[in-house]
């Protein structure tokens, strides 16, 4: 009989524990600054390019989610992932085997700040604009909410671009779910050589999603039927990405005179990545655990067909790259202690997160408080010499 308690009692004290110290439990940090936030979407298409991964021959669709300075708490509030959510708890659910009222009881609370369609805040006549992208193969732009909608409270209009295919999940305007599931098993089977490529490949149709996302920025701005009429100040355009998104954020903006300012968040593929300024502000934030060079296990070395000391030449010479392309004086370098590559966005709250040295809030803190103090000034159009001197 204790023994039959003791199989019920045990697992409920461990789910219990589990839950009482998942971080996802805690909500979001409250936004930093006076504006309330407002959210829209819109999907623009490219009648010029065919998607590269659609089975039928097919004009590129990339969806956008707007997050913006608004009028204090008007409408109702945005749930996170919108009417993906169901299909992400699924998801989640059947990625680790676990059951679905249990992925829903741990994404019931977490929460946007953002009210949907709510009024543009008639505080300034134009906002800075700044495109937010995701890294390749994993969370959506809309898994960047904790740094997202600091931004908006902070005066910004943020267009965070999902590339379909190329991340987790990307529901288009036809109920379509674009997933990267079936790439990511296609990349784990690839070489070496063909992930690099692979890698240039997505690095090219990100920066064509980040063109006509900015040419269609230009289009509504003139257009007196959309909320954002007039209110886009595309004089000042700057250009946020984490992992694969920050790689394609510098090389867009060397190309594109748009672009104004860039922020790579914890992204360098360094086989992109050219090694001449990009003579822009640029601010790189890495972090710690993901530029440190470790001892590497001998699986990793079989898995990237690299001999130890190949890949002590391989860490030093991409050290030696970033350091060279911040020797520019526009260009700044900040390192997170303690942060991993996937700490940079709203999988600091991940349930089975790798629980690192510092709490997810502080992280959230850190992170965002580099990203506005380097785009404050960048827009402020002071010189980009004082960007770290408050």
């Amino acid at each position: 009989m204790y023994k039959k308690i003791a199989l019920i009692i045990v697992p409920m004290l461990l789910i219990g524990a589990f839950f009482y110290f998942s971080p996802i439990l805690e909500p979001f940090p409250k936004p930093t600054e006076i504006y309330s936030i407002g959210t829209t979407q819109l999907y623009f298409v490219d009648q010029h390019r065919l998607d590269a991964f659609t089975p039928k021959k097919q004009e590129r669709i990339v969806k956008v989610r707007f997050w913006y300075p608004a009028l204090a708490h008007v409408g109702k509030k945005y749930q996170y992932l919108g009417d993906a959510m169901p299909i992400f708890q699924q998801s989640f659910a059947d990625h680790y085997k676990i059951p679905l009222w249990l992925s829903k009881l741990l994404w019931r609370n977490v929460t946007t700040h953002a009210f949907v369609d709510a009024p543009i805040a008639s505080v300034k006549e134009k906002y800075p604009v700044i495109l937010f992208s995701h890294g390749l193969l994993g969370p959506s732009s809309e898994m960047y909410v904790s740094i997202i909608e600091n931004l908006a409270s902070h005066g910004y209009l943020v267009a965070a671009i999902d590339h379909p295919y190329l991340n987790w999940l990307t529901q288009l305007p036809d109920g379509t779910i674009a997933s990267s599931i079936p790439l990511s098993a296609q990349f784990e089977k690839m070489s070496p050589h063909e992930q690099r490529a692979f890698q240039s490949k997505a690095i090219e149709i990100y920066k064509a999603d980040f063109k006509l996302v900015i040419d269609e920025l230009t289009k509504i701005n003139q257009n007196a039927q959309n909320i954002f009429y007039q209110h886009l100040d595309l004089n000042m355009i700057g250009i946020m990405g984490h992992s694969a998104g920050g790689t394609a954020a510098i090389e867009f903006c060397r190309i594109d005179d748009r672009c104004k300012a860039v922020i790579d968040l914890d992204g360098w593929y360094d086989h992109v990545i050219e090694h001449e300024p990009v003579n822009k502000p640029l601010l790189l934030v890495f972090g710690a655990k993901s530029v440190e060079i470790s001892e590497p296990t001998p699986e990793y070395l079989k898995r990237k067909q690299i001999t130890r000391e190949a890949y002590f030449q391989r860490e030093e010479k991409i050290t030696n790259h970033r350091n060279e392309l911040c020797k520019a004086p526009d260009c700044f370098m900040e390192i997170i202690p303690d942060a991993t590559h996937g700490d940079f966005g709203d999988l600091l709250k991940w349930p089975f997160r790798q629980w690192n040295a510092v709490a997810a809030n502080q992280l959230f803190e850190t992170i965002n408080g580099s990203i506005v103090r380097f785009f404050n000034k960048c827009t402020n159009q002071n010189s980009i010499d004082s960007v770290w001197a408050n």
